[in-house]
């Protein structure tokens, strides 16, 4: 039994109940019904695996531990899950849900009430105050054991109990997804039953309908991006794009090249060498010019010859 629900639900639970789990007392068995559900869906439910495993039996209780401290006028609602997958006639399998020795759920025959291969939700709000158990402001004597547990007992009057999954829920009974049922069943019957050809040719038809009207209102507002993000709208689809100027396009390609490693190392070297040119242009760091200036200052002053070439002689 896993925790995946037809709809969204409003409150977290506080636990949830594995058919497996040992939580359960009395003389029960656990059962798979794979092979039986493999072929055929169950209805009224988006999680097929929830009502797969049940537990069934004569007469057995989960005792559900509510915590620690004992709660003072706290509202809980139980929420039992059920689905029919053995039985296809009515009477089949009846039973009863008991809170300690109280029955809060009389003479249950799930095939019945919504059919085989069906889910099947009962909701429960009860009370606790202190030690003591309401539903429908009258006391469930036993429901509430010294563990600090709910106890939530399953009887057959015809054949066997059963139960697919518990969970309970600190809040009230509008806080789950009870008004919600009607509506969840509604659309599951529009999602799953089987389509005539005209109302198939009528969804295609609004489908088309509807992808023509979403491509006719973007084309009636075409954004573009100038510069460095600024939406434009252009009402006219029609009219043509003007081409970025040269300089303005050399600008936005420099731009986005700095945005890359490759970009940041060569903006480095090009900085590097504008520093090392401007340099000695204009700072002589090796002081060329400085000994240049006193080599023509002492050959003004020895008057230094020139240096003479002889002619070749054979």
């Amino acid at each position: 039994m896993q925790l995946i629900v037809e709809v969204i639900w409003r409150l977290v639970p506080l636990l949830v109940l594995n058919t497996r789990d040992h939580h359960h007392i009395g003389t029960s068995e656990f059962v798979d019904y794979y092979d039986r559900v493999e072929n055929r869906k169950i209805r009224f439910t988006d999680d097929q695996s929830l009502y797969i495993t049940q537990r069934q039996g004569q007469s057995f209780a989960y005792t559900i531990p509510i915590g620690n401290e004992i709660p003072e006028n706290e509202t809980y609602v139980l929420v039992l899950k059920f689905a029919e997958l053995h039985y296809e006639e009515n009477n089949s399998r009846v039973f009863n849900v008991l809170l300690g020795k109280k029955m809060i759920l009389q003479n249950i025959d799930i095939s019945q009430l919504v059919g085989p291969f069906t889910a099947h939700t009962e909701y429960v709000e009860i009370l606790i105050d202190g030690g003591a158990v309401y539903y429908q402001g009258k006391p469930c004597i036993g429901a509430l054991n010294n563990r600090n547990e709910l106890v939530v007992g399953f009887s057959a009057s015809q054949d066997q109990a059963t139960v697919a999954a518990l969970f309970l829920f600190k809040g009230t009974l509008k806080e789950t997804d009870f008004e919600d049922k009607e509506k969840f069943q509604e659309r599951w019957i529009q999602l799953n039953t089987p389509k005539t050809n005209e109302e198939m040719k009528k969804q295609k038809e609004e489908k088309l309908k509807s992808i023509e009207e979403e491509i006719k209102e973007k084309q009636s507002i075409l954004k573009i991006r100038e510069g460095f993000g600024h939406e434009i709208e252009i009402e006219e689809v029609k009219a043509p794009q003007k081409k970025a100027e040269w300089p303005e396009f050399s600008f936005q390609l420099l731009f986005i090249l700095l945005k890359t490693p490759l970009g940041a190392v060569l903006l480095v070297g090009f900085l590097t060498v504008c520093f090392v040119t401007i340099s000695f242009v204009f700072f002589d760091p090796y002081g060329q010019k400085k000994l240049k200036q006193q080599y023509q200052e002492l050959k003004k002053s020895k008057d230094i010859p020139k240096k003479q070439v002889l002619p070749k002689t054979d």
